[in-house]
């Protein structure tokens, strides 16, 4: 879901009222990070630690190979650590129940024999989660992408679990393409003139198409249901409820405006995502909070919540309580990203970035491609500075402008890559820029082996 797809952050088209209520009551930020690809944030979520720390840095089941690129890229760590500690850990330490439900896509194990032979629920367990079910018997006329039915799983496991606080990670596999909605609501945009798509996946100049904005309201609709269940269950006044994208819009089915780009980028169309904290009586209502966040301090804000403690584990993000609950005192220098693969259907080339309040500066390692034409490398290391407070939109590069804040934060985030053990991008031999862009995409299989795909299947 990207940055302006909730009413609240402009979206024009589609209702989304629920999500907007979260929004009037509680905290909504309005510079929020994820990574720009699923499996990186649910890394970063479970962990709390920076993916160049971890080296969780591709979608678990992807794989690009570059043969004649100009940089040869590191190897990507495709499985959690069981052993180690995790959000999930944590909180059971603390004395929670921990649940789980829909998309996991944190190792590749979940395709192979070891998730069939333990279940779904034994899966996840060796991580310490529960895996949430839906009530015994819960039906509904139409479920696409299983919406209703996890939402009724989160329900049914807080009404079941009375006896101790409880985390419950609701992980939609919607508004994820392929597109998929109720009829109902597919045909209501229809008939407002939108078309719909005609595959799984739509057309860049059919966007949007009625489905994905269907998607849209029905998972707004899964709020609703969400929020009036809590408040059935007379638990509202005792849970929050954080609402959040894993990675920005799809650009091929999203205009993400006035970002720019979209999922898969380094650019804030494909980074900056919604965050919404809704939690009453301990947090002011109507809140809106500019101050740069990410994906990393959710961790630890549960911690503080819970009282919890990780001993030497290294934490990576902050709390972001005291940005909601009056204290103040929330300070951070920047935050950080390393994203050193080839994504080819996203014109992506390995990057790094930092992060302030005011400025963000990229580093391209050995390449980057040319606004104007995809197709074109611009052949080495370069850096992009914006003020990105007053440019969201990241089209005045200031590098050569202010050479001064280019060097520090270069400076600075060169020593976060060496801090954190970034794996980096080298150069090539066998570089060949009239072969670049021929690439080998494919899927990697439950023990991280390579699968060949054709290029035809890429989202």
């Amino acid at each position: 879901m990207g940055w302006n797809a909730v009413g609240s952050y402009g979206n024009a088209i589609v209702p989304t009222p629920n999500i907007d209520r979260l929004a009037k009551e509680g905290a909504k930020f309005t510079a929020a990070y994820a990574l720009p690809q699923c499996s990186p944030t649910r890394f970063a979520f479970m962990t709390g630690q920076w993916e160049s720390r971890t080296n969780h840095t591709a979608v678990i089941f992807e794989k690009h190979g570059m043969p004649h690129a100009r940089m040869i890229q590191p190897e990507s760590n495709r499985k959690l650590d069981k052993g180690a500690m995790n959000v999930a850990r944590m909180l059971g330490n603390a004395g929670y129940h921990v649940g789980q439900v829909g998309k996991w896509h944190v190792d590749v194990a979940e395709k192979g024999p070891e998730k069939k032979n333990l279940g779904p629920a034994g899966f996840i367990a060796q991580w310490g989660w529960e895996l949430m079910a839906a009530e015994p018997g819960f039906k509904v006329e139409s479920d696409d992408k299983n919406v209703m039915e996890y939402t009724n799983a989160v329900l049914h496991y807080l009404d079941t679990h009375r006896d101790k606080p409880s985390l419950a990670y609701l992980a939609h596999n919607t508004v994820h393409t392929k597109v998929e909605a109720p009829e109902r609501l597919t045909k209501k945009y229809a008939d407002m003139g939108y078309k719909r798509s005609g595959g799984p996946q739509p057309k860049f100049e059919d966007r949007p198409v009625a489905d994905f904005l269907a998607m849209i309201e029905y998972l707004d609709d899964s709020i609703g249901v969400l929020l009036d269940g809590i408040k059935k269950l007379q638990l509202g006044r005792e849970t929050m409820v954080v609402f959040m994208s894993d990675n920005g819009g799809l650009f091929r089915v999203w205009d993400n405006s006035p970002l720019r780009r979209g999922k898969g980028s380094e650019y804030e169309g494909g980074i900056r995502v919604p965050l919404i904290v809704h939690w009453p009586e301990r947090i002011k209502a109507g809140q809106e909070i500019d101050k740069p966040v990410h994906i990393v301090d959710l961790f630890p804000t549960f911690m503080e919540i819970a009282g919890g403690s990780v001993g030497s584990y290294q934490l990576d993000g902050k709390s972001i309580l005291p940005l909601m609950d009056g204290r103040g005192g929330f300070e951070r220098e920047a935050l950080y990203m390393h994203l050193p693969l080839y994504i080819p259907h996203y014109n992506k080339t390995p990057s790094s970035l930092i992060r302030t309040d005011d400025y963000k500066l990229i580093y391209f390692h050995g390449d980057s491609v040319r606004e104007d034409d995809f197709k074109k490398i611009i052949p080495g290391d370069r850096y992009e500075l914006y003020r990105i407070r007053d440019d969201i939109s990241e089209t005045r590069n200031l590098a050569a402008a202010l050479p001064e804040k280019t060097a520090e934060l270069k400076k600075k985030l060169h020593a976060w890559l060496k801090e954190t053990g970034a794996q980096m991008p080298v150069l090539n031999p066998a570089f060949d820029p009239k072969k670049w862009q021929f690439r080998t995409y494919s899927n990697v299989d439950f023990e991280g082996k390579i699968i060949p795909k054709t290029e035809s299947d890429l989202d």
